[in-house]
């Protein structure tokens, strides 16, 4: 058993202290600035996605164009009205589980069930939790 471990050590040693030629480990796939420098906050994302963006020096609604990862700025956020319960990122509420009701696409915010909490509306079961409509 010890031959194993001194076995182990040693080629994890060897591996460590080998890096390889600078040549081998080429960045030219990594999106950069003007001068040089690499600058990639949140990764490469074709999505619309609202976070602070480098090149612009401020927080926006944005996507990344294929393959040079430039960010494009996107004016309007696109609404995704839907009726049933998911859970993700709502401007005014957080990362809260929720539907969408009514023409304008209000939304209808779920927290955790309460037995408390008088009349709960409409109900879900996600994993362990449940969630209600208050």
């Amino acid at each position: 058993m010890s031959f194993l471990k001194f076995l182990a050590a040693a080629l994890l040693a060897a591996g460590l202290g080998y890096g390889g030629p600078a040549q081998a480990m080429p960045a030219t796939d990594l999106p950069q600035v003007d001068g040089g420098l690499v600058v990639q906050v949140r990764g490469c994302h074709a999505d619309i996605q609202r976070h602070f963006v480098p090149a612009f020096g401020r927080t926006m609604y944005h996507r990344h164009r294929r393959p040079d990862c430039r960010p494009i700025p996107v004016q309007q956020q696109i609404r995704d009205c839907h009726r049933d319960v998911r859970r993700h990122f709502l401007p005014r509420y957080g990362n809260v589980p929720h539907r969408h009701i009514g023409p304008d696409c209000r939304a209808r915010i779920y927290t955790r069930y309460n037995p408390q909490r008088p009349r709960p509306g409409a109900c879900i079961q996600i994993g362990p939790i449940r969630y209600c409509e208050y």
